[in-house]
């Protein structure tokens, strides 16, 4: 008894992962973030929070319910991981709502309601993380708005890096920060907007990075099987396992795969490839264009943050490629692979 409680449990862990990796990394992210001033007396709206998350007794029933969940759960993920399987993982298809994969780098703006109306302002940064010597470009929109000035400080001391009032435009308030690489990696963000005589603080969270590798120029795409393959040239100041990303768009620009490659490489002047797989350029022809380009350096262990790095190229054009070169063998999907997908069927055929 003990041990099918226990092969249960595992079952509800896995689906669980698995389904949060695939919502992730498919799900066009939307939601804002709004960031209000906090009142030292509980709310309304925090009391109904905490009655919400009030821990509850769970029945035998609900046991049940859940399990049934999961079964179902496990049979759509299966079906769903066996149709990506016809792809290999480093050449994946890329649809207009691939959200996250379309913008990895976007800053969710962030809200202030400003009056008892629910009247709001809003603030925005061009991206979330900043490569030196990138600008930091802030956008501030909403009624009412007299001026506006923008603070940047360093975490824990206080201590001011740059500074900044809005200039107002046609549309929206807007401020250019000038990079710097003495900015840390974290430093915190803060806009003070007079709105009606009232001062409303708005604080915003960013990355600014000296970047760990650059790549700085591409090879002619050449074919290499059933692979188009790409190489980019990077140059390194540290060496480890890198990440290189980037989208892959036809002429019309529109998406085609998401190619990914990890490597180790050492500290200098490196090669890393990417490809694109037959089975996403079918129906395709050039010109293609390469672009939305991340660059990291992984972790090499738990408690070390991974590094970023950045590409001078935003745009890889790729002119003349030939797809009816590419060798048109299926992708064969790894015994790793298959093992996974077996368990997934496996728990979704489990009564």
């Amino acid at each position: 008894m003990n041990h099918k409680k226990r092969i249960i449990s595992i079952t509800v862990i896995i689906v669980t992962m698995i389904t949060v990796w695939l919502v992730w990394s498919n799900k066009p992210f939307k939601s804002t973030l709004i960031t209000t001033q906090q009142n030292p007396k509980t709310s309304s709206h925090t009391k109904q929070i905490n009655s919400v998350i009030k821990p509850k007794k769970i029945s035998k029933k609900n046991n049940t319910v859940s399990f049934l969940a999961s079964h179902e759960s496990a049979a759509l993920i299966s079906k769903v991981y066996a149709a990506e399987l016809s792809y290999p993982p480093y050449s994946q298809p890329l649809q207009a709502n691939n959200f996250d994969r379309l913008n990895p780098n976007y800053f969710n703006p962030q809200k202030m309601i400003i009056n008892d109306q629910g009247d709001s302002i809003s603030a925005t940064l061009s991206k979330y993380r900043y490569i030196y010597p990138e600008p930091i470009i802030i956008t501030l929109e909403g009624d009412s708005i007299n001026s506006a000035a923008f603070t940047l400080t360093e975490n824990g001391t206080n201590k001011t890096l740059a500074n900044g009032n809005f200039t107002l435009t046609d549309d929206n308030w807007q401020l250019t920060i000038k990079g710097s690489k003495k900015f840390p990696e974290q430093p915190q963000a803060k806009i003070t907007a007079n709105v009606n005589g009232n001062a409303i603080p708005i604080v915003l969270a960013l990355q600014y990075i000296n970047p760990i590798a650059t790549i700085t120029s591409f090879e002619t795409a050449t074919a290499a099987g059933s692979d188009m393959e790409i190489k980019a040239n990077i140059t390194t100041e540290k060496s480890g396992l890198y990440r290189v990303s980037a989208n892959l768009f036809d002429a019309n620009n529109q998406p085609i795969a998401h190619l990914v490659m990890k490597e180790k490489l050492s500290k200098g002047y490196e090669q890393i490839s990417l490809k694109a797989h037959q089975s996403v350029l079918v129906g395709k022809e050039a010109p293609f264009t390469l672009s939305t380009f991340m660059v990291e350096l992984m972790s090499p262990s738990p408690g070390v943050r991974k590094r970023f790095g950045h590409s001078l190229i935003a745009e890889f054009t790729i002119a003349d490629f030939n797809v009816s070169s590419l060798d048109k063998s299926a992708y064969q999907a790894s015994a790793a692979e298959m093992q996974r997908l077996e368990l997934l069927q496996q728990m979704a055929n489990d009564n």
